[in-house]
């Protein structure tokens, strides 16, 4: 890695503020960055979450959010579409839609 981009990372590991995000499913706890995407959290740290097409489409990575919904990334359009087409429940969301804002815990569907 160049020594810019490690002064970069630096800087965002200090200066970004960290959340934390449970997979209720699994019982695991990890820490995220702000803005970070919450498939990218779930495959990094090994939640069973699973995942298809990973654009918001085919619906499989499908989650619940327990606490803190509120510390996700608005809903887009392909995401509002997707959930309407598969009839989900008010609330649930798509893992690989999501941006992490907050501490949320979160349950998938395995």
């Amino acid at each position: 890695m160049l020594p810019a981009a490690c002064s970069v990372l630096y800087w965002q590991r200090i200066f970004l503020p960290m959340h934390k995000v449970t997979f209720k499913g699994d019982d695991l706890t990890v820490e995220a960055e702000t803005g970070a995407n919450l498939r990218d959290v779930a495959q990094i740290e090994g939640a069973s979450i699973p995942f298809g097409c990973e654009q918001g489409i085919c619906g499989t990575c499908l989650i619940t959010p327990i606490e803190g919904a509120d510390n996700l990334s608005d809903i887009d359009d392909v995401e509002k579409d997707t959930l309407e087409a598969m009839g989900s429940d008010d609330g649930q969301r798509l893992a690989c839609q999501c941006a992490v804002e907050g501490d949320v815990i979160v349950e998938g569907f395995l």
